[in-house]
């Protein structure tokens, strides 16, 4: 027995040894194995063991990349072929999959950027084009709720297009009407909204966004204009953002700084979270919003996100400043759901339930609130 102690620990360190010194020639086999065979546990395992040791090639950030794929880790998967690419900035595959990448993490964005160097006879099987005057369609339909005997319950409606300028540029315009009669008094809220997106590599994101609102209220007019600046940068798991606005009103201008981190998770639900932390500064006072949801896959082809909103949400913009909340009474508390269902590879349907904590707007801060709740549904239609 004590014989036997005594020889492993004398070979132990040499078995060490030999696996550190794995060879280019035993990874290519052994990685290949498990490929053919679908062994993508032990694939992905091996690749976090010979990749430190700097054995690197083309084909074996393949082999790992493809094996992340099929387990549903598209943020691993589009690293590896990331790394892959640098051997070879025009291998065909490697940017396939890139492609197929970034629409799995909801990038598509990201997909275009590696699209426009497939050959044309891949961009027409995938049905990609540089230009495209009409991209997406989309349309928003949204029925309020409350408690307040001196409002009547809301309407909203919204259509948008998508506008792809290039591969790495695109336009997005929305109209959108807001109504609601306060106190007797009848509030129509048209509105214009554009935002230009420049992915200027893989990794960083320029955005740009013009917001005008005309708020009539009987015979008066009161328009208001935003403008919108993003940047946001990709660290693996990470999605980093950060933004600034600027809304001017016809009373004060209201100033808006935001960051935001969104981390995809591991795993065939797909889930993600992300946070996000504002300031607003509006006639000489401040005040900080933060915002917390979380999604997953739940079938096949419907996804649900849920989230929560706290803070003062008075002329407080969101989602790329496409929507700003500027009624005149704020919300001060925000929860809702979100269900995401593709219905195929064209149509997807979406509808929320939102319920909001309202403050009468007669006088801030006056801790008199009433609940209101809200249910929409839309559409969107990629051609």
């Amino acid at each position: 027995m004590y014989k036997c102690l005594i020889l492993a620990f004398l070979f132990f360190p040499l078995l060490v040894k030999s696996q550190e010194n794995i060879t280019f020639q035993q990874v290519d086999s052994l990685t290949y194995q498990y490929f053919i065979k679908g062994n993508w546990k032990e694939l992905i395992n091996l690749s976090k063991r010979y990749e430190p040791m700097g054995i690197q090639s083309k084909v074996l950030f393949q082999r790992a990349g493809y094996a992340y794929f099929v387990t549903a880790d598209y943020t691993m998967a589009r690293e590896q072929y990331e790394k892959a690419l640098k051997f070879d900035l025009g291998d065909q595959v490697t940017l396939e999959y890139l492609y197929y990448c970034g629409l799995n993490l909801g990038s598509q964005e990201s997909a275009r950027y590696y699209a426009q160097n497939l050959f044309p006879e891949t961009q027409k099987r995938l049905e990609i084009a540089s230009f495209k005057a009409v991209d997406e369609l989309d349309a928003e339909l949204n029925y309020k709720s409350n408690d307040a005997t001196t409002r009547s319950d809301p309407s909203y409606y919204r259509v948008g297009i998508k506008t792809q300028l290039g591969y790495r540029l695109s336009l997005y315009q929305s109209v959108s009407y807001y109504g609601q009669t306060i106190d007797g008094s009848r509030t129509k809220q048209p509105e214009y909204f554009a935002l230009l997106k420049w992915k200027v590599t893989p990794k960083i994101q320029l955005k740009g966004a013009f917001h005008g609102i005309n708020t009539k209220i009987l015979s008066y007019s009161y328009p208001a204009y935003l403008g919108f600046l993003g940047v946001s940068t990709q660290i693996k798991r990470f999605n980093l953002e950060g933004n600034v606005s600027v809304l001017s009103l016809d009373t004060a201008t209201v100033q808006q700084f935001g960051i935001q981190a969104t981390v995809n998770l591991p795993g065939k639900s797909g889930v993600y979270l992300t946070s996000g932390l504002t300031g607003i500064a509006e006639n000489g006072t401040s005040r900080a919003v933060f915002s917390q949801s979380v999604g997953l896959k739940c079938l096949k082809n419907l996804w649900a996100e849920g989230n929560v909103t706290l803070g003062n949400l008075n002329n407080y913009n969101n989602l790329n400043a496409l929507y700003v909340y500027n009624a005149y009474d704020p919300t001060v508390f925000r929860t809702g759901m979100t269900l995401f269902y593709l219905l195929n590879k064209h149509i997807a349907l979406i509808g929320n339930f939102t319920y909001d904590q309202k403050e009468f707007g007669n006088n801030l801060n006056n801790n008199q609130y009433y609940n209101q709740l809200s249910l929409s549904g839309g559409i969107k239609w990629k051609l």
